[in-house]
C-alpha cells in the first residue's frame, strides 16, 4: 500500500526546489513565487470554449509563479488527497486564435454561430464569468511530489523562458497560512560555497565594488544570517554606496577580523530593498540594528531614519 505524502514532505520538496533554483526570499526583480495553504480551493477556467472547474474540499497547497506585469503565470494545486493540477496562463488571448478569437475548426461553422459565440464570450468577460486569460497548457499528477517538480518545470518553460529571465530574478513569498518555519527557511536558503560562508562568518567588514562605481572598493559592515542571507545598509554618513538603488552586481572581498588576511572573494547579485516595501525593509532593518549595537537612539527611531534616508541591499553570491 502506498504511503500518503504529508504536507511537511511537500513543504520540504518546495523548499529544496527553491534552493536548487536559487530563488531568494522576498519579492524578486521580475516576479515571485507565492506559497499558501488553502481550504476548499476552487479554480474555474476555460481551454478554448470548454469550461473546467477543479475543486479541493480538503487542505491544498497553492503555488503561484507570476511576473510582476502579470503577462505570464503558472498555478499549482498540490494535494495529497486527490489529483494535483498545474496550469500555465498568459494574460491576454491572442486576437486571432485560441480562446480569444475564432478557432481553426470555426471554418466549418456558420459565420453567425461564430459571431454569437464571440459575443457570448464578451458578455461573460464583462460579467466576470470568465477572465481575460488564455490557458497555455495544463497537466494533472497523481503523485503530489511530482506535481511540485512539475510546477517548477512549467514556471521555467512558460514564465521564465517567455521573457528570457532566470530564477535568480524571482523571489518567494510564503503566506502565513502555510506556516513556513525556520526549517523551511533553512532548506530553501541558497547553497553557498564553504569558503564564502566561512569568510562571511569570520569577517566584520566586507569590501564591495558595485557596478555603479567600479573604482575603489568600499568597506561596509553587514549582517549575515543563519539562513545564509547577506544584507548591507547604504545611506549612513560612514557607509554610502553610490547609486545604491541602481546597483545590480557587486564584487565582494572578505577579510579576517583583526587581521589583514583575505579570506574569500566573489561576485554577488544585488536586490535593493527600499521603504516602498515597508514590511520587508523593517524585517531586514531589524537584523541590521541588532548587528549595529553602536547605533544611537531607540530601534524605532533608527528604523524610521533609515527608511527615510537609506537603502538596504541583499547580496546573493553568484557561484
Amino acid at each position: 500500500m502506498k504511503t500518503q505524502v504529508t504536507f511537511d514532505q511537500l513543504k520540504e520538496r518546495i523548499s529544496k526546489r527553491l534552493s536548487e533554483n536559487r530563488v531568494s526570499q522576498g519579492q524578486g526583480e521580475l516576479g515571485s513565487v507565492s506559497i499558501a495553504l488553502a481550504r476548499r480551493a476552487t479554480r474555474t477556467f476555460r481551454a478554448h470554449w470548454t469550461g473546467f472547474k477543479i475543486f479541493y474540499p480538503n487542505r491544498t497547497i497553492v503555488l503561484h509563479a507570476v511576473l510582476k506585469d502579470g503577462r505570464f503565470w503558472v498555478e499549482g494545486y498540490i494535494s495529497p488527497d486527490q489529483a494535483s493540477w498545474i496550469l500555465a496562463f498568459r494574460d491576454k488571448p491572442h486576437p486571432t486564435r485560441g480562446s480569444g478569437g475564432p478557432r481553426p475548426d470555426d471554418q466549418a461553422a456558420a459565420p453567425q454561430s461564430v459571431e454569437a459565440s464571440l459575443e457570448m464570450r464578451q458578455r461573460w468577460l464583462e460579467r466576470g464569468v470568465v477572465t481575460e486569460e488564455e490557458l497555455i497548457r495544463m497537466e494533472d499528477y497523481d503523485d503530489p511530489i511530482e506535481a511540485v517538480d512539475g510546477f517548477f518545470n512549467y514556471a521555467s518553460l512558460y514564465v521564465l523562458k517567455a521573457i528570457d529571465a532566470s530564477w535568480s530574478q524571482f523571489g518567494y513569498l510564503p503566506d502565513p497560512s502555510i506556516e513556513w518555519d525556520e526549517q523551511d527557511f533553512s532548506t530553501a536558503s541558497l547553497p553557498i560555497d564553504e569558503a564564502i560562508d566561512q569568510g562571511l562568518k569570520k569577517s566584520d567588514i566586507i569590501w564591495l565594488t558595485p557596478d555603479t562605481s567600479p573604482g575603489r572598493p568600499i568597506p561596509c559592515w553587514f549582517v549575515y544570517t543563519r539562513d545564509n542571507r547577506l544584507f548591507v545598509l547604504s545611506g549612513e554618513r560612514q557607509q554610502i554606496i553610490p547609486a545604491a538603488e541602481r546597483v545590480r552586481e557587486v564584487h565582494v572581498v572578505t577579510r579576517w577580523k583583526g587581521r589583514d588576511a583575505r579570506l574569500a572573494e566573489f561576485d554577488a547579485s544585488v536586490r535593493p530593498i527600499t521603504a516602498r516595501d515597508p514590511e520587508e525593509f523593517k524585517e531586514a532593518g531589524e537584523l541590521l540594528i541588532n548587528k549595529r549595537q553602536s547605533a544611537r537612539g531607540e530601534s524605532d527611531e533608527i528604523l524610521s531614519r533609515w527608511m527615510r534616508e537609506c537603502v538596504i541591499l541583499e547580496l546573493t553570491p553568484m557561484v
